[in-house]
């Protein structure tokens, strides 16, 4: 797991992060991937407003069990997420409420199926549904998921439903969310 940080660790590293611009001033996520490269939740999902602190969520950025697409990391991709407005949104298990990705993030292939993180193709960066959603289609759960399964295949995925659900419903109204995804340090 991921340990934990201060703000102000978190924002001078995404500061010195590849394509780094400037800070949203709106909401946006940080998402740290834990350097332990293990099927399960072990990442997390800070949420910022500018520069504030809103949150933190457990999640993960992993590939899953299918060798798929692997998001960079240490990289910015900015206005790469829109919410749903309360709408479902179709991935690879069926219609959900979730951040579909509306614009190309960084992300190479790892096709193997060794459970690790270990892309090898080269760097692409267009719209392949690497949406931002929960590891369940039941919205009431307090049950926190331990094992990815099939519920990544390059997205990033929530497993802390009720601070999920707060997340998107704070984030509704926004035009689009930036994401910063770095490394463990």
């Amino acid at each position: 797991m991921v340990r934990s940080y201060k703000d102000a660790e978190l924002l001078e590293r995404a500061e010195y992060t590849k394509g780094f611009e400037g800070f949203p001033t709106s909401y946006w996520i940080l998402a740290v991937r834990s350097d332990e490269d293990v099927m399960s939740f072990d990442d997390k999902f800070y949420i910022f407003k500018g520069t504030s602190f809103i949150m933190v969520m457990s999640g993960t950025t992993n590939k899953g069990n299918k060798g798929t697409a692997v998001l960079c990391s240490n990289q910015w991709t900015y206005d790469c997420y829109a919410p749903t407005n309360g709408t479902t949104v179709r991935h690879h298990r069926g219609l959900m409420r979730a951040l579909r990705q509306v614009k190309g993030i960084p992300y190479s292939r790892d096709y193997s199926k060794d459970g690790k993180t270990n892309p090898t193709t080269e760097i692409q960066s267009n719209i392949i549904h690497t949406n931002f959603h929960a590891c369940t289609y039941d919205m009431t759960t307090t049950v926190k998921k331990k094992h990815i399964a099939g519920w990544s295949e390059g997205c990033l995925v929530v497993n802390d439903i009720p601070k999920y659900n707060y997340f998107l419903d704070i984030v509704k109204n926004q035009k689009s969310l930036s994401l910063c995804l770095i490394e463990e340090f």
